[in-house]
């Protein structure tokens, strides 16, 4: 077979690491097929395949964008591939041949991020519209679709009416480079106060405007920081403004984007994770954070239950009286119970492999290519 693999989002967050390690397991288990890499040129370097039936191409393109749809469609027919993967809802909709989609989660279709944008309002809304129209599309015209969540499944089937025959759920797991680097890293501490610890973006459904309030509940009885890891464009400085208005600079501190070496050493030394979401479609901080000998607090949402049942506390992610509780209960456990909380959430871990979500993915290419 000639499989295609969408790469633009490489070195990307989130989405970034599902491909990196799809590509890696790939390389490994299928010694077979012939692939072709699509990259962006600052990331055409720093991708070497370790065979020669794996071939990089410079597919320097912006995602979300007219020219994308244009220019994918056109690249990958010439290469005649058998199946295309699209590990991200940027699909070509004019792309005529078998494809492999991949959707993460439907966060886009609840949460307005308008606000983020430096368009106008019309000019936002026009482009909104744009993305519900090719996603639908590309959901419809699909081959086959992977998720990363049961949740996630369930809520494509309902809103966009997929066939249940057509998705399959392939989940995220720890990230291979991440793994490298904890086992050979001695974390240190980058702060001389105790600390709660949020990791991820400031976008609207992460929820850090209640975070930030249950906060405020925990300043009164206890003691300790809050850190809050993560980058984007806008949000985070909105937020940073807000925390400056609330006199809390003090204590609401920012690390900024951080590398695996960073995350390991603020999971390593926070007093617990906070995961406040609104919605998510796995949740992989959580994995992380325990991985390091941290306990996770989240919110109790659906894909949060799925994958972790009853082996971490809960809370209403729209009632900060909750939330403050649960953490203030979490960050008082004695050290015993902590680290017991801790070792028994962390044989959830083994459940997700990157070898097991790369073998099915492998099984749809070649139920694909033989449609």
């Amino acid at each position: 077979m000639r499989i295609g693999i969408d790469a633009r989002l490489i070195n990307e967050t989130g989405v970034g690491r599902y491909i990196r390690n799809l590509i890696w397991q790939l390389e490994i288990c299928d010694s077979k097929n012939e692939y072709f890499i699509y990259l962006r040129k600052e990331d055409f370097k720093s991708f070497t395949p370790k065979t020669l039936k794996w071939k990089k191409k410079l597919l320097d393109v912006a995602w979300h964008s007219i020219l994308e749809q244009i220019t994918v469609p056109r690249v990958l027919i010439k290469d005649r591939l058998d199946v295309a993967h699209f590990p991200y809802f940027n699909v070509p909709i004019l792309y005529p041949r078998k494809y492999l989609l991949t959707i993460h989660d439907l966060i886009v279709d609840h949460f307005d991020t308008g606000r983020a944008s430096t368009r106008s309002p019309v000019a936002y809304k026009v482009k909104r519209l744009g993305y519900k129209v090719a996603n639908t599309m590309g959901i419809n015209r699909a081959s086959y679709i992977t998720v990363i969540s049961n949740t996630t499944r369930d809520e494509l089937i309902l809103h966009y009416r997929v066939d249940p025959n057509r998705v399959s759920v392939t989940y995220d797991a720890l990230d291979i480079n991440f793994l490298q680097v904890l086992k050979t890293q001695k974390p240190f501490n980058f702060y001389n106060s105790a600390y709660i610890l949020y990791i991820g973006n400031a976008y609207p459904h992460k929820n850090l405007e209640r975070l930030i309030s249950a906060f405020c509940l925990i300043l009164k009885k206890r003691k300790i920081k809050l850190v809050l890891a993560g980058d984007d464009n806008y949000f985070f400085h909105r937020l940073k403004n807000d925390v400056k208005k609330l006199g809390l600079h003090k204590d609401i501190l920012f690390f900024g984007k951080a590398s695996d070496s960073d995350l390991i050493n603020l999971y390593t030394h926070a007093k617990c994770l906070v995961f406040p979401s609104l919605m998510e479609g796995f949740g992989l901080p959580n994995l992380e954070s325990l991985a390091c000998g941290c306990l996770p607090v989240v919110s109790d949402i659906p894909v949060f239950h799925e994958i972790w049942g009853n082996l971490l506390s809960y809370f209403n992610p729209k009632d900060i009286d909750d939330m403050a509780s649960k953490i203030l209960a979490t960050i008082s456990f004695p050290i015993n119970v902590y680290r017991d909380r801790v070792n028994l959430a962390k044989t959830r871990i083994k459940d997700f492999s990157w070898e097991a979500t790369a073998l099915t993915t492998l099984s749809l290419y070649e139920q694909i290519s033989s449609l």
